[in-house]
């Protein structure tokens, strides 16, 4: 009897890694049992939790960074590491999120970042944006009073022939809504490769100045497909900074002198006007939950899922935890879709989610 050998297996073809490398990854979208099982239909978290700066502002204020850099030096191979030439300065004014995204993105392409947070920012997370090399400021009681001694006092201090001023807003630029758009691109992909037996029913998002909504509705309108760009869109706030809610009720913009709400990361004076526009244009339901409600879903979230989340995100979740889902999306049902977009954050810790329990009397 004789004996073959096996062919060998064939040599593995690498794609080549590119020079230029993006400040945002591509995150997983995965199915979560523990709230499929809540809601009666499939359950799809967009896991955001796993961006380089922890949270989808990668994508926005990574993505306007890249592109001043590429725009001003060419292309970012060229952005100089010496400390002779002539830097481009991003100036970001941030609860934390955005601020961290942008020194992320600002230290990944050898530039220079200042982040100015309101006072009550949490030292951990002033620690955590000065470790990419950021200068950081504390001013001020919220973020629009960080965001105007920024563009008031710090970007006009800028010596111009050392350095070029680049003002960063958290949500309110078109790059950042570009940046946040890779968010749909992805959800269309993984959902027809990964769960081709589905129907996308509905996808779910926490709302604040409105930016990860609009690039949202901007990928989906992009994608040329009828089923995604009529997909129903579902827009959470929580009750004391519900502006995009509150604008549609009334039919114009809503300003709020002081935003009110655990979920700092949401607690802006309003959303964009495209906001608006985009929530009138696209099927979209405005959802107020209670800070309770959010806080309780950052409980539930991490005894599911062992993962820790922001209220902000936590008010995403919350439709689901509360069991509001299937009056908010009628006739769900075992083969249809929810899409929720984990928007991360790393302003959380153990302690902080022991404070809700204690607030709130919820189980820890």
């Amino acid at each position: 009897m004789t004996t073959s050998t096996p062919p060998s297996p064939p040599t593995p073809t690498l794609s080549p890694i590119p020079k230029t490398t993006l400040p945002y990854i591509q995150t997983p979208l995965i199915e979560s049992l523990y709230l499929s099982q809540l809601a009666g239909c499939k359950v799809l978290l967009k896991y955001e939790t796993t961006q380089p700066s922890g949270s989808f502002k990668s994508r926005g204020l990574g993505h306007l960074v890249y592109k001043h850099v590429q725009t001003h030096f060419g292309n970012t191979e060229d952005a100089p590491t010496d400390t002779n030439t002539t830097k481009l300065h991003f100036f970001s004014s941030s609860g934390g999120n955005a601020g961290c995204a942008t020194a992320y993105a600002a230290k990944k392409y050898n530039q220079l970042c200042t982040v100015c947070v309101p006072l009550s920012t949490p030292p951990g997370m002033i620690k955590r944006i000065e470790k990419t090399g950021a200068r950081v400021i504390p001013y001020g009681q919220y973020i629009a009073d960080a965001d105007k001694y920024l563009k008031e006092v710090l970007i006009p201090a800028c010596d111009l022939s050392l350095e070029k001023p680049v003002y960063c807003h958290p949500y309110n630029d078109p790059l950042v809504w570009a940046g946040n758009a890779t968010v749909a691109e992805e959800i269309v992909f993984q959902a027809e490769t990964l769960f081709p037996n589905c129907n996308p029913a509905a996808v779910v998002c926490s709302v604040g100045g409105g930016g990860l909504f609009n690039g949202i509705c901007t990928g989906f309108e992009n994608s040329g497909k009828k089923q995604w760009q009529d997909i129903p869109l579902v827009a959470v706030e929580t009750e004391g900074c519900s502006t995009l809610f509150d604008s549609l009720a009334t039919g114009s913009q809503v300003c709020l002198d002081r935003p009110h709400t655990i979920a700092s990361s949401l607690a802006t004076q309003n959303v964009t006007r495209e906001t608006i526009a985009w929530a009138k244009k696209h099927p979209t339901t405005a959802v107020k939950v209670t800070d309770r409600e959010a806080a309780a879903s950052c409980l539930e979230f991490v005894a599911d899922h062992k993962i820790l989340v922001e209220a902000a995100c936590g008010t995403a979740l919350a439709p689901i935890y509360n069991g509001t889902l299937k009056d908010i999306v009628p006739g769900l049902g075992p083969e249809d879709a929810v899409i929720v977009i984990v928007c991360g954050g790393t302003n959380v810790t153990f302690a902080q989610l022991r404070e809700y329990a204690d607030k709130f009397e919820l189980d820890f």
